[in-house]
């Protein structure tokens, strides 16, 4: 399991890797490729943190590229922060939620 965790890690910084190149489409895989390996995983807190930084990496690009299912990963993502309780990751999923929040609402004026 342990070694499912490093593979995950390892598609994550490829994914991050591959956003700050450009390569949306090459991100989202990696991205999809760590959430695969990390779902297969038990729950720990550890493929906790990986899982709420994965899908909020995830959907910084999916809002880009997939606007209509990025919701998704965003939910997931800030669901994983909370529960982690990590301060960064808490921030950033408050900060993408409130984003995405005051869009939507600007779209509904």
């Amino acid at each position: 399991m342990q070694e499912l965790l490093y593979e995950a890690a390892r598609h994550y910084k490829r994914g991050k890797a591959l956003f700050e190149r450009g390569d949306l489409r090459g991100a989202l895989l990696a991205y999809s490729e760590a959430l695969r390996d990390l779902h297969a995983v038990e729950p720990q807190r550890m493929r906790d943190v990986l899982l709420a930084q994965v899908y909020l990496s995830r959907y910084q690009v999916a809002i880009k590229v997939e606007p209509k299912t990025a919701g998704s990963d965003l939910r997931q993502g800030y669901a994983y922060a909370r529960t982690t309780k990590e301060p960064m990751l808490r921030e950033l999923a408050e900060q993408l939620w409130e984003a995405l929040h005051r869009q939507v609402a600007g779209k509904t004026r």
